[in-house]
């Protein structure tokens, strides 16, 4: 790995901006990391340097949020998205097409969009059967395009504080990080290189996140919503334009 001056400060300004991100909504620091990252690196560096920089900050949430969710509730949640994580997989050969992808990313807007112009004044109940649908087709679209949004949708729905969306989305995320770095571990693709990498980014990484964390104190629960529903559409977004663009 050979990079120049220019290189490592444009890593720590990419990951200074994707963990700003991630301290003021808690999600989306690989929606921009990703494809900016994509143009100094490997992709297959990419996807473990995140995995190790995300799982403290999720682990860190989850624990700092642990009383404002309800595990009971949650945990089956992730248990489901794990569940839909093995199809999806499966499914790859023979629905990776990018008229696929897509028409999810279309409907990833549309979701977004029903986000913004929803009356908030009508309470939203937990219901188990919706919530138990939703989470498996999240954890199949992650398995077949490593897209893991529809169960945010969800919890946006039915949640009313930061803490609450928070605990239970980071948790979830955490859940997914730890099954993800067995995984890696397994398949070895934590080389040298990638935790170099690591340290590269880490303080990018810390000075975006207490940035992020710092900025969030000052912004209201409206303001907040408004963030994350901008950072689900984002994905959505650039889940279209790089299916049509790239037809990958």
């Amino acid at each position: 790995m050979d990079f120049t001056l220019q290189t490592y400060i444009y890593i720590f300004i990419v990951t200074f901006i994707c963990f700003f991100i991630k301290g003021v909504a808690a999600f989306g620091d690989p929606l921009i990391s990703n494809p900016l990252l994509s143009m100094v690196m490997d992709n297959k560096s990419i996807s473990p340097m995140n995995l190790c920089l995300g799982t403290p900050l999720n682990a860190w949430f989850s624990w700092k949020n642990r009383k404002a969710f309800s595990l009971k509730s949650t945990l089956p949640m992730a248990a489901c998205i794990l569940c839909g994580v093995i199809p999806g997989t499966l499914l790859l050969k023979y629905a990776s097409s990018w008229i696929l992808k897509a028409c999810l990313g279309i409907l990833i807007l549309v979701i977004g969009i029903e986000m913004i112009t929803r009356d908030r004044a009508k309470p939203i109940r937990y219901n188990p059967i919706l919530m138990a649908v939703i989470s498996f087709c999240s954890g199949v679209t992650a398995g077949l395009y490593g897209i893991n949004l529809f169960f945010v949708a969800y919890v946006e729905r039915t949640t009313t504080k930061r803490d609450e969306f928070r605990g239970r989305v980071c948790f979830i995320f955490l859940t997914e990080n730890i099954f993800r770095i067995i995984t890696y571990i397994i398949a070895g693709v934590f080389t040298r290189d990638v935790l170099m990498l690591v340290a590269i980014a880490a303080p990018g990484m810390l000075a975006g996140f207490i940035a992020g964390t710092k900025i969030d104190k000052r912004l209201s629960e409206k303001t907040i919503r408004k963030i994350i529903t901008c950072m689900f559409m984002l994905g959505g977004f650039s889940v279209l334009i790089k299916a049509i663009v790239f037809k990958a």
